[in-house]
């Protein structure tokens, strides 16, 4: 499961030039290559945004494929680096939450 696919905003990951050669040829933005790599190594992907336009995009994913080759490229780039680190008492606070459709 990937929270915050796209590096919870990270310029320097979004704007790396691997992102921005592929969102040319596919003619699809850089955080649009970043979450199809996602989809395509088989992880769930969370992406979250306020910003509607941003949400279509998430979604607009299903019409182009990666090549091994780029999948592979894009692998080169795991530095190892978490964008995402809950505690104990996140998980609670997560478990414990209820959209607020859910209230009465």
């Amino acid at each position: 499961m990937c929270w915050y696919p796209l590096g919870h905003g990270d310029k320097s990951l979004i704007e790396k030039p691997i992102f921005k050669n592929l969102a040319d040829k596919y003619q699809k933005t850089t955080a649009q290559i970043i979450l199809r790599w996602h989809i395509q190594m088989g992880f769930i992907v969370i992406p979250g945004s306020k910003n509607v336009n941003h949400i279509k995009d998430n979604f607009d994913l299903c019409d182009f494929n990666l090549t091994q080759e780029e999948m592979d490229e894009i692998a080169t780039l795991n530095k190892g680096v978490r964008y995402y680190n809950g505690t104990e008492e996140d998980l609670k606070r997560y478990a414990l939450w209820h959209p607020k459709y859910e209230e009465k």
